[in-house]
């Protein structure tokens, strides 16, 4: 079981994680469903279960969590292995559960100076990455770890764009978030951005800050970012600020695609330098990577007593605990056609939204749509079919004096669908 997420939000370098990359060659992501828009059906045009509003508020929705509760292996639903590479924090990855591992209450990364047969490398470390897997564009990301201090060590938290050609097929170029590094034996972590003109030919970066942290325990490292800025905190408390500016192009601020997740445990080359070997072995504990989106929605993970501020029409709609992506409830539509809907106020007119979420349905042949009506353009909708859940969204930009705009979740027959995990964020 995961463990129970905190509903309440109060909550540099020298040598940079990829500073010898040549590119930035990753693979494309693939998200079932995304961003393909369908014709809604008159019927849903013409209905209408809402009749209260929800006024716009900027809260943080999980959409997305591991909280490494199991023992043995890692969730390959969420993670890979990062591979071996020839840059300096891949060099040594090795793709085993001696170096990637649960213990019943944390990830755990590993790297030592053990004898494999077959692999004549000095050293072996573990990393894992969402590659693939998951990727987010703007957000709020946040990551509970401890490690282990020693010469030749090089702990760190990151994320590199997906798909990785987006803006650029080179790094830095195309961009780099680091939430957090360490190195050897500093009582500083350090937070960075790299793009093409805050880091040199060398790899060092301008846009960079060193932050205490307590190095007896575990501690929370995060970033909010969105289309302006990427904030950095440690334990709640602001660090650094990357803001985008007004008169720059994507070379200053290639944030605005998503990025994925690396968390590994390297060292013995590049920033940190040699290794002494009576400091090994080093070690990485992550008890939990979370992800929330901003959302202006109310009630986006149905973990409310009802299900206001949403409403709905036809069939049987409720909150229902079981089936849930994160958390413990989801929205379940079952019996006749129905939807689930939730009007939004106090938007800005002439302004690109996006209306995103996780869907599934319970049987082969079914569907179900995640859309928006009513906001000063035709109705829009991404349909998902699958069994498993997938995600979807739609984006539409409000008419020159429209504040408002209908979300809806729905199914246009028989049959059982789920949801969970929806969010509007502005563009």
């Amino acid at each position: 079981m995961r463990k129970k997420i905190e509903l309440a939000l109060n909550s540099a370098k020298v040598i940079t994680i990829c500073a010898i990359f040549s590119a930035c060659t990753k693979e494309d992501v693939k998200m079932d469903n995304a961003e393909s828009a369908s014709k809604p059906t008159a019927n849903l045009i013409m209905a209408s279960a809402a009749t209260v509003s929800f006024v716009a508020a900027p809260n943080y929705q999980l959409i997305w969590s591991d909280e490494f509760n199991l023992a043995g292996s890692f969730d390959t639903a969420r993670w890979a292995y990062a591979p071996r590479g020839t840059v300096a924090w891949n060099k040594y990855l090795t793709s085993s559960n001696n170096y990637v591992s649960q213990d019943g209450s944390n990830l755990l990364l590993r790297m030592d100076n053990a004898t494999i047969a077959g692999d004549a490398v000095p050293y072996h470390s573990g990393g894992v990455r969402s590659m693939g897997k998951f990727s987010i564009a703007y957000g709020k990301v946040e990551v509970r770890a401890k490690f282990t201090q020693g010469q030749g060590s090089w702990p760190a938290i990151w994320m590199m764009p997906e798909p990785a050609t987006a803006h650029s097929t080179g790094w830095p170029a195309c961009g780099e978030i680091d939430i957090m590094e360490h190195v050897n034996n500093e009582a500083n972590i350090h937070q960075t951005i790299h793009n093409s003109t805050v880091t040199n030919a060398n790899g060092v970066s301008t846009a960079t800050h060193a932050a205490a942290y307590n190095t007896a325990a575990f501690n929370t490292y995060s970033i909010e970012w969105d289309p302006s800025a990427v904030k950095f905190y440690v334990n709640g408390a602001l660090q650094y600020t990357y803001s985008k500016v007004s008169s720059a192009g994507w070379q200053q601020y290639p944030f605005d695609v998503p990025f994925y997740l690396i968390l590994n445990q390297a060292g013995g080359a590049g920033w940190p330098g040699a290794i002494t070997d009576s400091n090994l072995p080093f070690n990485m504990q992550v008890d939990y990577v979370r992800v929330y989106k901003l959302s202006l929605l109310g009630n986006g993970g149905f973990e409310d007593t009802s299900i206001a501020p949403w409403t709905s029409w036809g069939g049987t709609v409720s909150a229902v605990t079981g089936n849930a992506r994160t958390g413990t409830k989801s929205i379940k539509e079952t019996g006749a056609e129905s939807s689930l809907e939730q009007v939004i106020t106090g938007l800005s007119p002439n302004t690109t939204y996006k209306f995103g979420g996780y869907a599934k349905v319970s049987a082969a042949g079914e569907s179900v749509s995640i859309g928006v009506k009513n906001y000063g353009g035709s109705a829009v909708a991404v349909p998902i079919a699958s069994t498993t859940y997938s995600f979807g969204s739609v984006t539409f930009t409000t008419g020159v004096s429209n504040t408002s705009a209908t979300l809806y979740f729905y199914k246009p027959s028989t049959g059982t669908v789920y949801g969970d995990d929806f969010y509007l964020e502005k563009q």
